[in-house]
């Protein structure tokens, strides 16, 4: 397994880092957030997102320093979220806004995280701008994006016993 990590400042609270676990083509297997200043760990054992992008921005960690940050109480819990619309339905677009977008799906935010929109000193975002102006604005694939956000639409796989 390969391990990175990321800072960015969360306001009122200090520096948060995200930790991934990647395979060897860089796959994200698990990810976890650390705020160190307050003490709060979110791990995610099965993220939105399952590719690393940006690695320019990346520092190498160690599988040491994940797993001494990881514990199962640090879970994060997201609600199930149903969405009684038609099969086939576009839910987002390039044009919508970043607001509209965040009203429609409680992981709309882990997923423009993951891909490093908003959060960042250098990379804020406002809800009134679109998502098309801003993937535009700092050159990410919009429609990689849409279809990211579209999966969380999508109706959870009944588990396998």
């Amino acid at each position: 397994m390969l391990y990175y990590k990321i800072s960015q400042p969360v306001p009122g609270k200090g520096d948060a880092w995200v930790y991934y676990e990647c395979d060897d083509t860089f796959a994200i297997q698990r990810q976890m957030t650390v705020i160190p200043a307050t003490g709060e760990v979110d791990c995610v054992p099965n993220p939105l997102v399952k590719k690393m992008t940006n690695m320019a921005y990346m520092t190498k960690s160690s599988v040491e320093e994940f797993n001494s940050h990881w514990s199962d109480e640090h879970i994060k819990e997201v609600a199930d979220f149903e969405h009684s619309g038609e099969h086939g339905v576009s839910y987002f677009s390039l044009d919508m806004t970043i607001g509209e977008a965040m009203g429609l799906h409680p992981r709309v935010g882990e997923v423009f995280a993951a891909f490093h929109l908003g959060g960042c000193s250098h990379c804020g975002i406002n809800q009134y701008e679109t998502i098309g102006q801003v993937c535009a604005g700092y050159g990410v694939d919009g429609d990689m994006l849409i279809e990211v956000l579209e999966g969380l639409m999508k109706p959870a796989e009944p588990a396998k016993a």
